[in-house]
């Protein structure tokens, strides 16, 4: 009997990929049939995702998929898609896409987030939705829409987010997945399904929003016009993974049971936290920021969202638009060899979360602030990644404030997993054994999930379990810890950025 195939589309936002992933005794191999670059692009709208663009990329990805799975002799079973969290648009029961998706960079919705914190107050808003308060979640998109476009939210569309706008391209049929749903602050996260007391409070209309259903449900097949597209048999089923990338990750986190363990999520974001059984929405989360987004089987991502590599990806960007061209190696090889602790910057500052002219921001930070100006590549890299690992430091130390226990050891998964440098800095500013890997967990948690939805496996624990069979973990432990403590104390009394001119 042929093996069966599942297909992951895993869209970061920077990159996308499709692979192919079989489960043969127990591990999982995965082959990456497509891999493409993508950005957020300038419209008269705002900055908006080019949806078209990555529908292409997608439907290539699945071709290219599909030849593999065939030379292989496997069946193509399922399909399923994770993005990054927060961002939607509106498709009408006629099957029209009612506007292009908005990127949740676009500096609109501040002023939205400050109506809706106008009318409910920060905690409030929290207890109902045990969401951290960011600009960028979709309650203030949403009410930025509706404040721009009421007619838009009043015409008989389903919200879909980024994942379900493609499982409804796939299938025809529109979703709502639980774990991309609960990233929105619309959701709240002990029912998990939709706050409507507190939209309605807001003046903000309902009927947009369906039920949302769990990861690993089957939606329905392939479209024929898919199938016919891509090479893939009708019969291939849209099984919907944890479609928030980060739900997927933290899905494969190889941990078992025994172990008490927190992870973080490495990539153009960061996320660090603990899994939990149920929500913690106390005074003192709120007071911290953290979010309770949800996760397979029922599982709580309790977690604090950091700014992530977006700073060196961005770096690197203006680096290459001056004519400095560097691969990420090049430049994780120059911030090794730079002057250690010269610069630190206060990563989640709002104005380091904006696209652009990053290099000069963080050298106008350092004069602000009296620090040595990194002029270098290699410089300014490692301002980036020694001012993460201390942001990693204090977000563990409000975890277990929060939660009042401490944790052995820290799971890393993600793409920046590969960042060697990162990764000890990340152990010897917290003190803990990091323990790294796998570096594509989204794609092997949306895989896997895929393989429970099907029935190839059966629950959360088999599936870690494979994850485990499936790679080498890394293990890293602290080093120069005294080293840190004299830099966490000075990032500590960081002060924010300074409006310029």
């Amino acid at each position: 009997m042929p093996q069966p195939a599942h297909i992951a589309v895993d869209l970061g936002a920077e990159s996308g990929r499709v692979i192919v992933g079989t489960v043969v005794d127990g591990k999982l191999s995965m082959h990456e049939a497509h891999r493409f670059r993508h950005l957020p692009v300038p419209t008269p709208q705002g900055l908006c995702w080019d949806f078209t663009g990555l529908w292409r990329q997608i439907l290539d990805g699945l071709a290219q998929a599909a030849q593999h799975i065939q030379a292989t002799g496997a069946q193509a079973v399922s399909v399923g898609v994770d993005t990054w969290g927060v961002d939607w648009t509106l498709v009408s029961p006629e099957s029209t896409l009612l506007g292009t998706p908005r990127c949740y960079r676009d500096p609109a919705f501040t002023q939205a987030f400050e109506r809706v914190t106008g009318k409910v107050p920060p905690r409030e808003i929290y207890e109902a939705t045990g969401i951290g308060l960011m600009a960028l979640n979709t309650l203030y998109q949403y009410e930025s829409r509706a404040a721009a476009e009421p007619t838009a939210l009043a015409a008989g569309g389903r919200v879909l987010f980024m994942p379900d706008l493609f499982h409804w391209m796939l299938s025809g049929v529109a979703t709502v997945e639980r774990t991309i749903a609960s990233t929105s602050q619309m959701l709240d996260v002990r029912t998990g399904d939709w706050n409507r007391a507190l939209l309605e409070r807001l003046g903000l209309p309902t009927a947009p929003l369906t039920t949302p259903v769990d990861a690993g449900t089957a939606v329905g097949t392939l479209l024929p016009a898919v199938a016919r597209e891509t090479g893939l048999p009708e019969s291939v089923q849209v099984v919907l993974p944890p479609s928030h990338d980060t739900a997927s990750a933290i899905a494969a986190v190889p941990a078992d049971a025994e172990t008490d363990w927190c992870y973080l999520s490495s990539g153009t974001w960061s996320l660090l936290g603990a899994e939990l059984d149920t929500p913690c929405i106390t005074d003192a989360a709120a007071h911290a920021n953290f979010t309770n987004e949800l996760g397979v089987s029922g599982t709580v991502r309790f977690l604090k969202n950091i700014a992530g590599l977006w700073l060196v990806q961005e770096v690197r960007r203006q680096l290459d638009r001056d004519g400095q061209s560097m691969d990420y190696p090049e430049l994780t090889r120059l911030a090794a060899e730079a002057q250690p602790f010269r610069t630190l910057i206060p990563v989640n500052d709002p104005d380091f979360a904006r696209p652009g002219g990053m290099p000069g921001r963080i050298q106008d930070y350092a004069r602000q602030t009296g620090q040595p100006v990194p002029e270098t590549p290699g410089c300014l890299v490692r301002c980036c990644l020694e001012s993460l690992a201390l942001e990693y430091r204090n977000a563990l130390g409000d975890l277990e404030r929060v939660l009042g226990k401490r944790f052995g050891v820290l799971h890393l998964v993600g793409g920046g997993g590969k960042n060697a440098l990162l990764n000890g800095m990340t152990a010897s500013a917290i003190g803990r054994r990091v323990v790294v890997g796998p570096d594509e967990g989204t794609a092997m948690g949306n895989l896997l999930t895929q393989a429970m939805g099907t029935g190839h496996l059966s629950d959360l624990d088999e599936l870690r379990g494979v994850v485990r069979a499936s790679i080498d973990l890394q293990t890293v432990e602290p080093s120069d810890t005294d080293a840190w403590e004299p830099q966490a104390a000075r990032y500590a009394g960081l002060p924010p950025v300074q409006p310029q001119g």
